[in-house]
């Protein structure tokens, strides 16, 4: 895979668990939750095959565990849904792993946001959608910086921590130094929507409005999102079901 950082998997598990922990505990200021993915995307790096990859797999559920235990503020009654979510976004890198290797390499790690995005997607059809956790969870006491959501859906707000992380990846943890120019891409990256919110922003899509929509309780949602739902989560799947269709071709071609 992509050029080895410097950092061992075992501190990349600590760092992600404590930033993802301060991120889901610190929701007033939860500027941690844009950099605690960021170590799980550097932990791919290390898995140079198939068989390394399901060994990291586990620090990567672990340190998720504890980050959506966190977003339950620990209460022990929550451990088994935060396991299940926990393997249920780790899929997302298995997925990605699968079909990185099927691509002979080929494939970036941006790949892994959609399909954390499809999961959350998935999770939206369930009927227990409302236990659920969504990354864009960690902003509700920050509503005044998502007043963009009118246009993108609630989860656009999951679109945006996901980038986000995958770009502090970028600047700090791949190869082993700092990259310069997506430093500056990362902080307008993350300001950006913040800034528009406060100057140009509109109405915003909260969890009750989304999760309304999905009870098909819509009388008093706005008429554009009715129209469009979470659309970016939805485009999301589809690409992560063209691109698993693609890798599971290939596989098949490769085996015959």
């Amino acid at each position: 895979m992509a050029k080895k950082n410097s950092l061992q998997p075992g501190l990349l598990f600590c760092l992600a668990a404590a930033l993802l922990c301060a991120g889901w505990l610190m929701k007033p200021f939860p500027l941690f939750i844009f950099a605690g993915l960021a170590p799980l995307f550097a932990i791919i790096d290390h898995a140079q095959d198939e068989e390394r990859f399901w060994n990291l797999a586990e620090l990567i559920l672990v340190a998720l565990a504890a980050g959506f235990l966190a977003a339950h503020v620990f209460e022990l009654e929550s451990l088994f849904i935060s396991l299940v979510e926990a393997i249920a976004v780790t899929l997302a890198f298995v997925a990605y792993s699968f079909a990185y290797q099927r691509f002979d390499g080929r494939l970036g790690k941006f790949t892994v946001i959609f399909f954390w995005l499809a999961i959350e997607y998935v999770f939206l059809k369930l009927p227990w959608r409302e236990n659920m956790i969504y990354m864009a969870d960690a902003l509700t006491l920050k509503p005044d910086w998502l007043k963009w959501t009118h246009y993108s859906g609630y989860l656009g707000a999951s679109f945006w921590v996901l980038a986000a992380n995958w770009m502090v990846y970028l600047t700090l943890l791949k190869g082993g130094k700092i990259n310069g120019a997506f430093l500056v891409l990362t902080i307008l990256w993350i300001t950006a929507p913040i800034i528009f919110s406060y100057y140009f922003g509109g109405m915003v899509i909260s969890r009750v409005d989304m999760i309304a929509l999905y009870n098909k309780k819509i009388s008093s949602l706005d008429a554009n999102y009715i129209q469009q739902g979470e659309v970016i989560p939805r485009i999301a799947a589809w690409i992560s079901l063209l691109v698993l269709f693609v890798a599971v071709v290939k596989n098949k071609t490769r085996q015959g």
